[in-house]
Formats: structure tokens, C-alpha cells, sequence
């Protein structure tokens, strides 16, 4: 389960020149790394970043490409053993980007600092949130909510149409033309300020088609049925108000990992609860991930190593001998069944079933 580099990124990059929403004439890429042979390159050394330097998330797209996000360059595509990165400099519209997914026509979304960004293999285009002219108070306090452009989580619901997390703006739904704000007015009152600050970290749906949106920022757990929203929080005891990952598994069961408490799982209209007393490794959880075996890999963004659980206990990865998976924000797998891990000083490994992989040396290099 997110700053400003001035030297340029590693990898040389697809130059695309794109205004904001017209496409330019499309240039080849003039240079591609080949990972695998920078691999076997003992003489490289990755270059230092601060804490954050993150990854963000992988994706794998319906062409066999993962895609990594990041909080200082852009986005990373590798494919074929290349990587390729695309920045502001190629049409993103900002280098810091939290999260990607794609939609049902193909179409990839990132979630960035600056709205929304899509792509459709040639141009990106932008997608900044409304902005109000005259600010809105709850009409319960009167107090404002925080306005923000950054976009934290992102999902393509079945109906087809997507839902937003920001950061500390609530949320909002965005049928492609229009969005419309929901749960601003909801979480933390920030004591500094005085405005609402809702960070919503993650969204999922469930197999019944209901919404949920996690809150970083004491909103605990909130549930859309398409008609009215329901929160779930510490009166209706679960353990942490601040959950900062959601994920649904096979089976149809929703898994919460909380900032300081663990898990909160939940299946049957029934919520169970797992932390540290149960095996897992840290309480902090930040992502999940399941495997085509069922198994469930747990990852932390605090120093501890992944977790597994295969559905009666957890248990500490076996193969991360030098506890170098710590500090992540995502774990996902690629077409081969590679799985991958991305996190903070710029993480990125891959682990095949016998060797894990250090990606975040290249993606790392020192270019200047």
C-alpha cells in the first residue's frame, strides 16, 4: 500500500509535445534503458534521495505494461525489460503523481497533484478540480473545508463512472464531464486553520456495488449505497479512525489497514480485526495485494518487511533476508507474475518466486 529533483530523471525519455488538452505531432523515443543489462551493471550506484522520493503505485495495463507512479518524476512505464518515464515535459500535468488506473475503453488516469490526467497512448489531457468562487461552509458549523488539486485515490465504478480522493478536500464523483463533492465537510476540523481536512487515502466498491472511502484524518470509514452515505467510526468500534489503505479480495471481503491498529476486515456485515497480537507484522498497513494462489500480501509504509496470510495466519516474507521491502506504498503483480513493491526513497523491487530485484537503483541513477 508522496520533492522537487533538480537533476533530470534517469531514464531518457518518449518526448511527446502535447498542449494541455491538443495533440502535437508525436516524436519517437530517442533512447530506451534497458534494465536487464543495467542490472548486471555492479559499477552503478543509485543516487540519494529524501523521504519524498516515493513511489506511489503499480499498475498493469491491459497491454502487458506496468506503470509507477511518483512523487518527484512523473511516471515510469517498463515493458519489454524498458523503462520509460513521461513528466510535465511530455503533457503530464504534474510530476507528482499519487495513483493510476485504467478505465474500460483503455484509457489510463492519473491521479496527480494538479487533478486528474489521462492518456490514451498519444496525448494526455487535464482534468482540473472545480474551484469554487465563493467558498461553502457546513451548514452544521460553518466552518469551510480545505481546497485542494490533489488527487490521492482513484476508481472506475461498474457503472462505469469514477470516483476521487483528495487530499483533505473530501471526495468527489466525475462522470467524465462533471464533478460533484461529497465528505468535505467531514473528518478532522484542523486546529490551526479551522477547516475541514478529509484525506481520503483509498476507495473501493464491493461486489454489491456500494462506494467505500477510508479517511487518513480521523473520518474512519464511510459507505455509498448510491443514495445515502454511512460512516463507520470509533462509537461503532473500530479500532482506528485513521485508515489509510482499502483493498477487496476474492471472496468479495474488504480489507482496511488502519495507520496505528492493523487490519480491519470486513465480510458478512460483520467487521474482525488483526494487528501485531495476530502475527502481522506492523500495525501501520498501506497496502495489500492477492495472488492468483489466495494468498494475501500485506505491506507497511513503517520499517517493518511484508506480511503474509493464507487465509489462517500471518507470517513474515521468507525472502527479504536484508529487510530491504520496508516504507512501501504499493504492492502489485505483472503478466508474469512478478510481484512488485514501490516505496519511499524511491523503492522498486520485483521478486519472481526466488530473487528480489533492486529496479529503484536504475530508476535512481544519477544523470548530472
Amino acid at each position: 500500500m508522496s520533492q522537487k529533483l533538480k537533476s533530470l530523471p534517469v531514464l531518457l525519455i518518449v518526448i511527446f509535445n502535447f498542449s494541455c488538452n491538443s495533440q502535437r505531432q508525436r516524436n519517437s523515443p530517442t533512447h530506451e534503458i534497458n534494465a536487464q543489462e543495467l542490472l548486471q551493471d555492479k559499477k552503478l550506484k543509485p543516487k540519494y534521495r529524501d523521504d519524498w522520493d516515493i513511489v506511489t503505485d503499480g499498475f498493469l495495463d491491459k497491454d502487458g505494461a506496468m506503470w509507477f507512479t511518483t512523487l518527484t518524476e512523473g511516471v515510469y512505464r517498463f515493458k519489454g525489460g524498458k523503462f520509460t518515464n513521461f513528466t510535465i515535459k511530455e503533457g503530464l500535468s504534474s510530476d507528482k503523481v499519487n495513483t493510476v488506473i485504467q478505465d474500460r475503453d483503455g484509457l489510463l488516469w492519473f491521479g496527480t497533484s494538479q487533478g486528474l490526467c489521462s492518456y490514451d497512448g498519444k496525448k494526455f489531457n487535464h482534468y482540473p478540480l472545480p474551484k469554487e468562487n465563493i467558498q461553502s461552509v457546513s451548514p452544521e458549523t460553518g466552518l469551510a473545508s480545505r481546497q485542494t488539486q490533489e488527487v490521492l485515490s482513484l476508481i472506475q465504478d461498474k457503472k462505469g463512472d469514477f470516483w476521487l480522493g483528495t487530499l483533505a478536500g473530501g471526495a468527489y464523483h466525475f462522470d467524465g464531464t462533471t464533478f460533484s463533492s461529497y465528505l468535505k465537510f467531514k473528518g478532522r476540523i484542523h486546529p490551526d486553520d479551522q477547516v475541514y481536512n478529509n484525506v481520503i487515502q483509498s476507495i473501493v466498491e464491493d461486489n454489491a456495488g456500494n462506494i467505500w472511502f477510508t479517511s487518513q484524518t480521523h473520518g474512519g470509514i464511510t459507505r455509498y449505497n448510491g443514495k445515502e452515505f454511512k460512516n463507520f467510526n470509533l462509537e461503532d468500534g473500530l479500532p482506528d479512525d485513521m485508515i489509510f489503505s482499502s483493498f477487496k479480495d476474492g471472496d468479495g471481503a474488504l480489507w482496511f489497514g488502519t495507520l496505528d491498529k492493523g487490519i480491519i476486515y470486513y465480510k458478512d456485515s460483520t467487521f474482525k480485526f488483526f494487528d501485531e497480537n495476530d502475527g502481522l507484522n506492523n500495525n501501520m498497513v498501506s497496502c495489500f495485494h492477492q495472488d492468483e494462489s489466495g494468498k494475501m500480501w500485506i505491506g507497511s509504509f513503517r520499517g517493518s518487511t511484508v506480511s503474509w496470510f493464507d487465509g489462517e495466519k500471518f507470517s513474515k516474507v521468507p525472502f527479504d533476508k536484508n529487510n530491504e521491502l520496508v516504507e512501501l506504498r504499493f504492492i502489485s503483480e505483472d503478466k508474469e507474475g512478478n510481484i512488485w513493491f514501490g516505496g519511499r526513497h524511491g523503492l522498486l523491487f520485483s521478486y519472481d518466486g526466488n530473487v528480489l530485484k533492486d529496479y529503484s537503483r536504475i530508476k535512481n541513477m544519477n544523470k548530472s
